[in-house]
């Protein structure tokens, strides 16, 4: 989080980039920085004149950069904003031709506006391009942006930053949290920041004429993630529970969460657990996962504690029969309740 807080306090000093690009996954944190560099250059209004945004995805650089070179109406400052840009993805992943040394073929054609701008932006805007997609650092333009501006990723938080980050929305609301409702609050909505600000809205709500919050309170207001129900499916498998397990997933079904994706997300949770049980085995470090297997520090945690109680072979055979299930549902050859609960009843018996 030190990232957010050190670009806030530049912003506060008024040492502001004539570029930005905004990227990572912590969606959250990316919007709230776009939302507080609004209102250092338009405080108290929702709307100005002097305030673009524009949709990447649709808009090309000469328009970008028209609209960044566009003089200031009776201010000092403009603040354009780009939404999901593709320019700063890789030439693949952006649909375009690449050679071997990483270069595109057809990128610098159609960004060489954005680039020349880069190297001489306009001193009365500022430019934010905000993307949750992965960006090619190797790309020209993400260098210029870097060498006129500032590029700043937005990872997402550890569990200790997220404690932080709870405990200081507590008391802004007037609201401490008492022993282990924090923790409750992380086991039970994960470390999305965009969903634990919605259940803190709520729990503020809840505990209107009170000040502390406490893990029952946590537990009532705040129902599971659909992660967080995976999990417990498969912590009760690992603990040989087979009707904890069933009736996690009848809650689900009776939440509306579609089967296949209920099932996507249990075989992507077993895929994990082997994943992280090689890894393991290797030797690999487990604070060198998340990087490794490209998730969340949160799920390489619990899926590194769920691992203990699965043996590799275990995982395969479980891996196996849930690709079969799988088959077999969408074929329709069985319905996915009866079969799911015959995969969960063998799988606790033998797991």
């Amino acid at each position: 989080m030190d990232y957010y807080i050190e670009l806030l306090n530049s912003l506060k000093r008024g040492v502001i980039a004539p570029v930005y690009l905004f990227y990572g996954e912590e969606t959250y944190l990316r919007e709230q920085a776009v939302a507080r560099f609004k209102e250092y250059f338009f405080p108290g209004r929702d709307q100005d004149l002097n305030f673009d945004l524009i949709d990447g995805e649709d808009a090309g650089p000469e328009d970008i950069v028209a609209r960044a070179e566009t003089l200031p109406f009776f201010a000092a400052k403009r603040l354009v904003v780009v939404k999901n840009p593709s320019f700063f993805k890789s030439a693949k992943k952006a649909g375009k031709e690449e050679i071997e040394d990483g270069e595109e073929t057809a990128g610098p054609v159609k960004e060489t506006a954005l680039l020349e701008y880069f190297d001489n932006p306009a001193g009365a805007t500022c430019l934010i391009f905000t993307t949750g997609d992965p960006v090619d650092k190797r790309k020209r333009l993400f260098k210029a942006v870097q060498k006129n501006g500032r590029a700043v990723e937005f990872t997402c938080l550890n569990r200790s930053d997220l404690s932080r980050w709870l405990a200081q929305r507590a008391r802004a609301a007037g609201r401490k949290f008492a022993p282990g409702a924090a923790e409750t609050l992380l086991d039970t909505v994960g470390p999305s920041l965009q969903k634990l600000a919605a259940e803190m809205e709520k729990l503020v709500n809840f505990t209107a004429g009170q000040e502390v919050i406490t893990p029952a309170e946590v537990r009532k207001v705040c129902p599971p993630g659909l992660e967080e129900s995976i999990f417990a499916v498969v912590d009760a498998v690992g603990n040989k529970k087979a009707g904890e397990a069933l009736a996690a997933i009848r809650e689900l079904l009776a939440a509306k969460e579609p089967p296949f994706r209920l099932l996507a997300m249990i075989i992507r949770q077993f895929r994990l657990l082997l994943q992280v049980k090689d890894l393991l085995g290797r030797g690999c470090p487990a604070g060198q996962i998340p990087a490794r297997l490209k998730i969340h520090p949160y799920v390489a945690r619990k899926t590194s504690v769920q691992c203990r109680n699965f043996s590799r072979e275990s995982l395969l055979e479980a891996f196996q029969l849930l690709l079969e299930l799988d088959e077999s549902v969408k074929t329709g050859r069985q319905e996915f309740y009866p079969a799911l609960e015959i995969f969960l009843l063998k799988l606790c018996a033998g797991s």
